[in-house]
Order: C-alpha cells, then structure tokens, then sequence
C-alpha cells in the first residue's frame, strides 16, 4: 500500500511535560500535573492532560539492534528510578514524514490542531518497541482498545493515540498506540538460511509482544486486561487479519476491528521471501545473516528502497502456521467478534499521480475499466448497474466506487462470510460513504478518512456528529462485543440480512444488503487487491 477551514487552537509547551491546552472543539483549562504509575519493569512517569493521563513512549521490549536484529523480541529490562514517558519514543526506521505532518492530510488526520507538528515530534531508530497509553484514571476497569498503525509492513507509527485524548475523555475508555518493527527490520525471513532465525515474522510477534504487556500492565493504567480490542486500519487491518492466525497471540485480545485491510489472499510462502532475502543479501555483499546484523540500520534500510523487496507475513510454519485467511477464517479465532468495514474510494488516494482519472469522460472510463480486466462481456451490464444505483455518480466516482467495490468491499464482506461460517462470534459490517472536503473534495471517501473521526478529530464542523456516532460505536464494540449504541442500534451481520451500518454526514442508517445487485454480479470479478 502506497502512499482550510481550519480552527484555532492554543499550544502551550511545558519545560519537563510537552502537553498542549487544546484538545477536541475548544479552548480547555491548563493543567501540568504529572503522573506515576507503575509498570512490572519499573515506574513511569507521564501527564495529565485535561483529565486524560498521558504516557509516551513506553519500552515493551528490549533492544533490537545489533544480534537482536531479526530475533523475535525479548522483554525490557527492569529499570530502577521512574522513567520518563512524556515524549514520543522513536518509529521504525522508514522513508518519508509522519502523515500529521503532511500538508495535504497532516490537518484532517489531526482534526486541524495546531499543535500537530509539536505532537508528531518523534525520532526514527531501529529500537522502536515502544506503545502510547492515554487513560481517563489509573485506577478503574476500562475497556481497552489498542490501535494497530497502517502503513503496510513497511511504514507508520503509533502517533495517532497521542492526538486522541477527546476520544478517551468522552467514551472512557483506555488507548494503546503500538510502534513496532516494519519493512527489512520486521518482515524479511532468514529462518531457511539461518536456523536460528526459523521463528519468522518479528514484526507481527512484536505486536504479540505489546499486547502482552497490555495484559500485563494495562490494570496499573486504568484498564480490564479481560477486555481489548484491538483496531487498525489499511496495513493495520492486515497486521490484525494475521494476528488472527497467530497461535502466539490467542487469548491477548477479545475483539477485533478491521478497517480497510482484510487480508484474504495467500500471505508470502517460505520460498518466495527466502529468495527475497538472498537477493537482498547478494546486493549487500554478505553471505551470513550474522554479517548483515553488522550493516548500520540506517544503510540497510536504503539497500531495500525502490527494489521491490518483498516484505510482509510469511507463513513459516512456526509463528504463522497456516495463510491467515485462505482458504478459510482461521480456527483459533472463530471466537472473537469481528467489526469489519471499508471507505468509499478507497483508490483516490493513490491515484494522485493520475490526473486524468479524476476528469473521466463516459468513454475514458469504459477504458479504465477494461484495463482493470472487468471482462467486455460484462462491462456494459455492471456499468449499467452502477448508473442505476448512483444516478449523480460523475464517471470518475464510478470508476473510484467501483476500483474499490471490487478491492477492499469485496474483500470486508468475504472476511466476514468466512468468519460466519465458524458460527461462533458476530461480525458486524459497516461502510463509510462521507464524501470529505479533503484536497477540494477530488479524495471524496478516501482510504482511512474514517479513522481521524472515530478517534474524534474532527477538521470540518459539518463532519462532528459523524464523529460522534463513529467514536461512541467502535467504544461500544470494545465495551461489549456490540457497536450499536441507544442513538444508533447496529443488528449483526448475516448472510441472510447482511445488515450495513453506512456511515455519512447526512444521516448514518442500517440498510439490508446494500448494493445487492452490484454485490452479486462482482463476486467473479475481485481486483485481487487489498484495497
């Protein structure tokens, strides 16, 4: 996966506690009140902010440089004193800025806070197993939901907890942010050519590895260790679509949110990355893996850019026994309800470098489609479909609805009907259509435009009920297995009803089997794309 209207805040920077005075829809009152609690490795120390406690940056692993790189992770070390957690500890290495920071979406992903550069503040380095917490007290039972970044495998951080302390004052829920191991570093496989390294997949089980420290600690934060979910969009949904077939992970989460990123198809095979990794190797001149722990973090990562390196699951037959969602939902999850969606145009986002696919004509857009492989036979009779269901579609919505339609909708609603099939937990669909004013309006309904609002960021005041309604849905979810709310009740999804939360500024309704037509005829034409 690939990579104003706005409002005023107040930004205050404390000398020993870098806390802003803002947050949500308004001018907040000033607090620096720090705040310690303790962890099983130590004490640590972070700030209350309005009412939520924030800490940053705290260590759920050891290091992973040098002879640990590669390695599942280990615990962190015990510390003595109280350490300090009021800055963002450091992302993985990666290319490029934190999306906060952007001009294009840095405002929207931060609900136009002007604080958004001091928050995104965070360094970069191979020893990133470091988590976010933001609690509304630490003392309580809390609903725990654990954000899982997207960014593929191999870019992203756990920034996005830091922005969202309305979400947590409001629902009163607990907040977990996760940075853990990308690209070369988490998701390269040497276990066929180095035995030491046959538990494959560090990446994934550094994310085993924060939620065991969730369940270990999270009670000295506020929070119900016997209640998480866990939550990701894009590359985030797809980390959490392994995570279910990850025999390490059963039992550290109860709920799971999959936003955008339902991994269907067949993750990496042990061939396929072991030749990954050889080439990577013969381009670096190393014929050891031992050697290549020796190259700087910073020159290794470099060495896979622009290569097409492939990197994400592979399924070695230790940490990922099985492909997580081929041909079936995995079996040691059947038991976890499942709240599984996607956005309108998902595609928009990548199609930036396309102009001409914004300006579609009737005939240039029969031309894209027929590129995409829709086969000719079938094109005027789907197309046809499309216009009566959307009449007000320009022909570049349709070609965008439709991209996604047969790329992340497909997948949601095959993810859910193999999760049915264990008849064990609810699935729970949702679909999210709110057409945002983001780049002139051009990126409509673009991928993970939902997940600033959930977390109650809000940049456009037309956007803040939809929040509303979002943010109180996925809170009821990790509360009790059910979004549905008094305002706005959520029945299950089946097979039968296929009952559709759709989600937009003008009104957010329950519609039984949306897009029926359309749904049916496009079931032999997946785009074979996560998104």
């Amino acid at each position: 996966m690939k990579p104003i209207n706005r409002r005023s805040f107040l930004v205050a920077t404390l000398s020993a506690i870098p806390a802003v005075v803002l947050a949500g829809n308004g001018l907040m009152s000033f607090t620096s009140a720090e705040i310690e609690t303790e962890t099983i490795y130590g004490k640590v120390k972070g700030y209350d902010f309005n009412g939520v406690k924030i800490f940053r940056g705290i260590p759920y692993g050891d290091t992973t440089e040098g002879e640990a790189r590669f390695l599942p992770p280990r615990k962190p070390k015990s510390w003595t004193g109280t350490k300090d957690c009021t800055s963002n500890g450091p992302r993985c290495i990666q290319g490029g800025r934190s999306i906060f920071e952007t001009d294009r979406l840095g405002p929207y992903f931060s609900g136009g806070r002007s604080d958004r550069f001091e928050l995104s503040k965070q360094p970069s380095g191979e020893d990133c197993l470091n988590l976010n917490v933001l609690t509304p007290g630490i003392t309580g039972k809390r609903p725990v939901m654990v954000y899982i970044h997207g960014g593929g495998f191999q870019d992203g951080g756990g920034l996005l907890a830091v922005f969202s302390d309305q979400h947590v004052r409001e629902q009163d829920v607990v907040l977990v942010g996760i940075n853990h191991r990308l690209n070369v570093f988490g998701y390269t496989y040497f276990g066929s050519i180095d035995k030491k390294y046959e538990l494959g997949n560090p990446g994934q089980l550094d994310l085993v590895a924060a939620l065991e420290w969730v369940r270990d600690n999270i009670e000295n934060f506020g929070g119900d260790s016997e209640n998480v979910t866990i939550f990701g969009e894009s590359g985030g949904g797809a980390k959490i679509s392994t995570l279910l077939a990850m025999p390490a992970a059963k039992g550290l989460f109860h709920k799971a949110a999959i936003q955008s990123g339902s991994f269907v198809g067949k993750a990496m095979d042990v061939d396929a990355a072991t030749n990954s990794a050889r080439e990577l190797m013969s381009k670096l001149g190393v014929t050891s893996v031992d050697d290549l722990q020796k190259i700087p973090a910073n020159e290794l990562f470099r060495s896979t850019m622009g290569r097409g390196m492939r990197q994400g699951p592979v399924v070695d037959g230790l940490s990922l026994p099985r492909d997580p969602w081929y041909p079936d939902s995995p079996e040691i999850s059947a038991n976890i309800p499942l709240l599984i969606g996607n956005d309108k145009d998902e595609a928009t986002l990548f199609a930036l470098n396309n102009e001409s696919l914004f300006s579609l004509d009737g005939a240039g857009l029969r031309s894209e489609l027929l590129k995409a492989k829709i086969p000719e036979d079938k094109l005027d009779e789907m197309l046809a479909l499309y216009q009566k269901a959307h009449p007000s579609d320009s022909p570049s919505d349709l070609y965008f609805r439709i991209s996604t339609d047969r790329g992340a909708r497909y997948n949601a609603v095959k993810q859910a009907e193999m999760q049915l099939e264990r008849a064990q937990a609810d699935v729970f669909m949702y679909y999210f259509r709110y057409n945002t004013p983001v780049d002139g309006g051009r990126l409509r309904a673009f991928h993970t435009s939902d997940l600033p609002l959930i977390m109650r960021l809000t940049l456009y005041p037309e956007s803040e009920q939809l929040s509303r309604q979002l943010s109180a849905a996925w809170a009821a979810f990790a509360r009790n297995g059910n979004p549905g709310t008094k305002n706005l009740p959520w029945p299950g999804y089946g097979k039968d009803s296929r009952s559709t939360m759709i989600f937009d500024v003008d009104k957010s309704e329950v519609v039984v089997d949306p897009d029926k037509d359309i749904r049916e005829i496009l079931l032999n034409m997946p785009s074979g794309s996560l998104l």
